[in-house]
C-alpha cells in the first residue's frame, strides 16, 4: 500500500480512538523523508507520538505502548498492521509534552484532504536527545541508544545533503554527547559452551519451553507455535499480533522500559532482556527453562 494511503488509514484508526490532529504527531524516517530529507527507510515501520492522555485505555509505564490485551483497540490495531503492512511504535506522552512538541511540527495533506502534523528536524533532535538520556540510564537499553545514534547520524548526513547546516550542528552536539554509548568492552565468549545466561527480569514467572528465535526480515514472526520461547534481539510492535501464543520472552537487549518489558506484563508473560547473548547462544528447538524468578535461563537440552 502507498505511504499516504497508509497515514490516511492510520489516521482515521487514531480519530476513532478520539485522537485529533493534535494529539498525535508521525515522527522519525518517515517524517523526515516527507519533509525531503533523504534518510533510510526502516520499510513498514513508522513511529508516532501519542497523547496518552486521549487514548480509550490507561497507558501502561513504558514509552513504547500498545491497546491492552483482547480489547477492542487491540483487535483494531492488529488489523490496521495485516491490512497495510506497516506498523508502528505508539510513543506515549502527556497532554503537556505533546504541546511542548507541537511547535516543532509541520502539517502535511494527505491525498484525502486531511492534515497530520509531523515533527520537524529541530524537535526530531530534540526528541531523540531526550529519549538517549534514557537509554543512557539504562531503561529503555544501551543498545537502543546505538540504534538511535546511527539514525542521527543518517539525519546529519540528510541535512548536509540540502544544507540545513542547523541540524547538522545539532545533530554533530548531539552524536559528541552520547558518544560514551558506543563504547562497550568486547568480551570473547565460546557460545557452544555456554550452558546459562542471565539478564534482567520484566515479568516474573518460571517455565520450561523450546526455543523459536526470530531475528531480521527473513523471518516469519507467524512461525512461531503456540507454548514456544521466543528469543530476539528486541521486539517491534508486530509481535503483539502473535505475543498470546509465546510462553515466555527472553531477548538479546532492552531496558525495563523498552517495549518488551512492556508487552510482557500487559500479557503476563515470564520475559528477561539484556541477556545480550540469547539469539547467538540459544537454537531453534532448544528445550531451555526461564527463571524469571531469578533472571536466569538455563539449557536444559540443545536441539540435535
Amino acid at each position: 500500500m502507498e505511504l499516504e494511503k497508509v497515514l490516511e488509514t492510520l489516521e482515521k484508526l487514531l480519530t476513532k480512538w478520539g485522537l485529533n490532529r493534535d494529539d498525535w504527531i508521525l515522527i522519525a524516517n518517515y517524517a523526515m523523508s516527507l519533509l525531503g530529507y533523504r534518510v533510510k527507510i526502516r520499510k513498514g515501520h513508522f513511529n508516532t507520538v501519542v497523547n496518552k492522555d486521549k487514548l480509550p485505555w490507561k497507558s501502561p509505564e513504558g514509552f513504547e505502548i500498545f491497546p491492552p490485551k483482547g480489547s477492542k483497540e487491540a483487535r483494531e490495531y492488529s488489523t490496521w498492521m495485516k491490512s497495510t503492512g506497516f506498523d508502528t511504535d505508539l510513543i506515549a506522552m502527556s497532554s503537556q509534552e505533546v504541546k511542548n512538541i507541537l511547535k516543532d511540527t509541520i502539517f502535511y495533506q494527505l491525498p484525502n484532504k486531511r492534515k497530520v502534523r509531523l515533527l520537524n528536524a529541530k524537535g526530531e533532535l530534540k526528541l531523540l536527545d531526550d529519549y538517549l538520556s534514557h537509554c543512557a540510564r539504562k531503561e529503555v537499553g544501551v543498545e537502543k541508544g546505538k540504534y538511535l545514534l546511527e539514525s542521527i547520524e543518517n539525519f546529519k548526513k540528510a541535512a548536509k545533503e540540502i544544507r540545513d547546516w542547523e541540524t547538522v550542528a545539532l545533530a554533530q552536539k548531539i552524536l559528541e554527547k552520547y558518544k560514551h554509548l558506543r563504547k562497550e568492552a568486547k568480551i570473547k565468549i565460546n557460545f557452544k559452551k555456554v550452558k546459562e545466561l542471565g539478564g534482567t527480569i520484566a515479568y516474573r514467572g518460571k517455565i520450561r519451553g523450546k526455543v523459536r528465535k526470530i531475528l531480521g526480515k527473513g523471518d516469519r514472526i507467524e512461525k512461531i507455535k503456540k507454548g514456544e520461547i521466543l528469543v530476539t534481539k528486541m521486539t517491534s510492535p508486530k509481535f503483539v499480533t502473535i505475543v498470546s501464543k509465546v510462553s515466555a520472552i527472553i531477548t538479546d537487549d532492552g531496558g525495563v522500559l523498552c517495549h518488551a518489558a512492556v508487552l510482557s506484563r500487559e500479557f503476563k508473560i515470564p520475559c528477561i532482556i539484556g541477556t545480550k547473548i540469547a539469539t547467538k547462544v540459544l537454537k531453534d528447538g532448544d528445550l531451555v527453562e526461564v527463571d524469571a524468578e531469578k533472571g536466569i535461563v538455563k539449557i536444559l537440552k540443545k536441539a540435535k
